[in-house]
């Protein structure tokens, strides 16, 4: 809305509020005065009359009433007169013919009049004696026209004055739009062409001041801005002399650098004393420090130069992960102070990117967390999201120690900036790791936030982009892998497992055969993930939140056509009787019990993604797998006979994936079993049977993938005793559950405390 319309509508707007508050007020003046008249003028006269008609009615002299009457009714406006004697008998009446039967309401003013009589009524009395009472009617036609009349003629004057206040109001928005519109196409002028505009406005009131006003400031604007002009010319000059230089000479002493650390490394393996031992190791941790500090200098030179560029390349991002990590043990352990990485299923192992800067940024934040932490340590967590087949890896860097104040956050990314003046002279460093980490994340589309308290610690949160790696590229990093069929290797699958520690034993076993899955936590993940990309072949659990396996397979077989012919494996440790049928009948193409090894995954997968057997043969493979369940069933009353840790279940993960996996491996089932015998007592405890025979297969399933047999067949039986209805044996053997599970737990913890080869 133009001021102009403004000013015209807020104008008018007021004058109408104005006169119509000033007609109503009006109007009812008058209304009110002509009541208060007509009401005294008819009570006057019935009160006269009244006096005049006494003696008559007494004497009910007709003839004098009749006369009395006939002399009133000559009164203006008087309609009617009725005289009626004590006992309400009608003796004398007179007036117009069609109000004679009239009906007196008796009105109180005009608004109760709605017949056009005015009806009033009194008594004729002697003291406290009444003789009886008359009836008279007013007509209200001449007071309600001469109301009309003035609010016809007050409502054309308050007409007349609101079409001159919009005139003068358009008179004056005119003028006012009129100049301040010459004030706008000049500030427009001013953004297009820079500073310098004037505009042409010579009118010596207010709307002249501000045209002067802006005229000022334009041209002290472009005075301003020849002034920046030049001092920008200056500073980019300047900057580009100074980072040519930095590059240069970060260069020039990188070269000798490099020989002088390689001459000490000698050094340090040849025999030498002990004072000498020292001296060479104390000049190698300054020449690395040196070294350090030069590298950071020429990444800083090169970005702000613009030329530094990313270098993607296919990467194992899970062992760049642990490497940073042991970079700092050492250093962690001499200070005594704990070192731990955490890192979610769904973090990819294989990702495209520069791999050399990523880990930079790593080191940079692990390495400030180490060294500015005396007590307590710094854990890492990694997490990641996909978004249209890009992954975004998510980092948290926490540590428990110096903090930072809360006035250094702000400026705690800029360069050549420490926190205090004491930090420089106790810790070393350049000041700059911290804005070349932030400038480093910003080229891979990421960003860094901190938060800090002072005496308590830091955090750290950082994310990057990564693009999925080509499964090729990423092949070349792996050189050990067994030899596997072209058809595996460039196999696209999917596995959905909820269970964490499951998911690192699948992953680990396929990454040998060159197959990098892609990972669902439960049924709805994976029908979203067939919705998004094609996969060869399915790994699919059963028993999982959300939605179960089999309901998530009905589901991907009715998407399509194309999603009918997908293989689903049944990848669990169900193994009760009619178990595989069940599947089957869900539309799964196999089944493929827990636990189970490399050659018989591999072979499935083979079996399925090249389709060289026949329908028999698939069926002599179930029927063996059937077989293995048969065992597993009845074998569900020698609890006490089972081992509590089989160590070939132990030697087959080695086999199939790396000893060092099951550490970390056991640790994972380990916290998450014991969550799991909690909730299953829980559901045991308000006897939720779904829920007790989801949890004990859940836990069932997770044991014997880590050689806990005794747990996981107990865990089992419960799961039976639920399936076939016998609630009150599930409860019984629920109760000796938690110690089965310590006995377990403590017996994998000592064979982990033993180490693998």
């Amino acid at each position: 809305m133009s001021l102009r319309l403004k000013t015209i509508l807020g104008i008018a707007g007021i004058e109408i509020v104005m006169l119509m508050t000033l007609v109503l007020s009006s109007v009812k003046f008058l209304s009110d005065s002509n009541e208060q008249q007509l009401l005294q003028r008819a009570d006057t006269m019935l009160s006269m009359f009244a006096g005049a008609t006494k003696e008559a009615v007494i004497s009910s002299d007709l003839q004098t009433l009749n006369v009395l009457v006939k002399d009133i009714l000559e009164v203006k406006d008087l309609c009617y007169v009725r005289i009626y004697n004590a006992q309400g008998r009608l003796l004398v009446e007179g007036g117009e013919e069609n109000l004679l039967g009239h009906f007196a309401a008796m009105d109180t003013g005009l608004s109760s009049s709605k017949d056009g009589v005015f009806d009033r009524a009194t008594s004729i009395t002697t003291g406290a004696m009444r003789h009886g009472h008359i009836e008279m009617g007013f007509a209200t036609k001449g007071i309600n026209g001469m109301l009309s009349n003035a609010k016809r003629w007050i409502l054309s004057i308050a007409t007349i004055e609101v079409a001159l206040v919009t005139l003068f109001s358009l008179i004056l928005g005119s003028y006012l739009t009129r100049n301040l519109y010459k004030i706008k196409q000049a500030a427009l002028l001013m953004t297009q062409e820079g500073p310098g505009v004037q505009v042409a406005i010579a009118e010596g009131d207010e709307i002249g001041d501000l045209a002067k006003a802006f005229n000022s400031m334009s041209q002290k604007l472009a005075d301003k801005q020849k002034e920046l002009e030049v001092a920008r010319k200056q500073a980019e000059t300047a900057s580009e002399a100074k980072s040519r230089f930095l590059a240069s000479m970060s260069h020039e002493i990188r070269t000798p650098m490099n020989g002088v650390l390689g001459l000490l490394g000698i050094l340090e393996q040849t025999p030498l004393q002990n004072d000498q031992k020292e001296l060479v190791h104390t000049a190698s941790d300054s020449g690395q420090l040196l070294l350090s500090i030069i590298n950071d200098i020429l990444d800083f030179s090169k970005m702000e130069t613009s030329t530094l560029l990313l270098e993607p390349v296919a990467f194992n991002l899970t062992e760049s992960l642990h490497q940073s990590m042991d970079f700092f043990k050492p250093q962690a352990h001499e200070k005594g102070i704990y070192l731990e990485l955490s890192v979610s299923p769904n973090v990819p192992d294989f990702v495209y990117g520069d791999v050399y800067r990523f880990k930079q940024v790593l080191l940079n934040l692990i390495g400030n967390a180490v060294k500015f932490t005396e007590h307590g340590g710094v854990d890492v967590q990694v997490y990641s999201e996909r978004h249209e087949g890009r992954i975004e890896l998510k980092c948290s860097v926490k540590d428990s120690g110096i903090g930072i104040p809360d006035q250094h956050i702000p400026h705690l990314f800029d360069e050549f900036t420490m926190v205090d003046q004491t930090f420089a002279r106790h810790y070393e460093g350049s000041g700059l790791g911290l804005a070349i980490t932030q400038r480093l994340l910003h080229l891979m589309e990421g960003k860094i936030e901190v938060q800090s308290v002072e005496g308590i610690g830091s955090e750290f949160r950082f994310n990057a982009w990564f693009d999925q790696s080509n499964q090729n590229e990423v092949e070349q990093h792996y050189h050990q892998q067994p030899e596997v069929d072209t058809d595996l290797s460039s196999a696209h699958l999917l596995v959905v497992e909820d269970n964490s520690a499951n998911q690192m034993v699948i992953k680990n076993t396929l990454q040998y055969a060159g197959i990098t899955p892609d990972i669902a936590n439960n049924g709805r993940e994976a029908i979203e993930a067939v919705k998004q990309a094609h996969y060869d072949l399915i790994l699919m659990d059963i028993s999982m939140p959300e939605m179960d396996g089999m309901t998530a397979t009905k589901h991907i077989r009715a998407l399509s056509e194309e999603y009918s012919n997908i293989p689903i494996i049944a990848l669990t440790a169900h193994a009760l009787s009619g178990d595989r049928e069940r599947f089957i009948e869900s539309g799964m193409s196999d089944h493929l019990p827990k636990p189970f090894n490399r050659s018989t995954l591999l072979s499935c997968l083979s079996l399925h993604l090249r389709k060289k057997m026949s329908e028999g043969n698939m069926e002599n493979g179930s029927q063996e797998r059937k077989q293995d369940i048969e065992q597993i069933t009845a074998f569900e009353h020698e609890d006490d006979n089972i081992a509590l840790v089989d160590e070939s279940v132990i030697q087959q993960i080695i086999y199939d994936t790396d000893a060092s996996v099951l550490p970390e491996l056991i640790e994972f089932y380990l916290q998450e079993s014991k969550e799991r015998v909690a909730n299953l007592m829980d559901a045991a405890n308000s006897k939720d049977q779904e829920a007790l025979e989801f949890e004990s297969h859940t836990l069932g399933s997770s044991s014997v993938t880590l050689g806990n047999l005794r747990l996981s067949k107990h865990a089992r039986k419960i799961e039976l005793l639920c399936v076939q209805n016998k609630m009150e044996e599930a409860l019984e053997c629920a109760a000796a559950l938690p110690d089965v599970a310590e006995l377990s737990f403590a017996a994998l913890r000592e064979r982990n405390s033993r180490g693998f080869e």
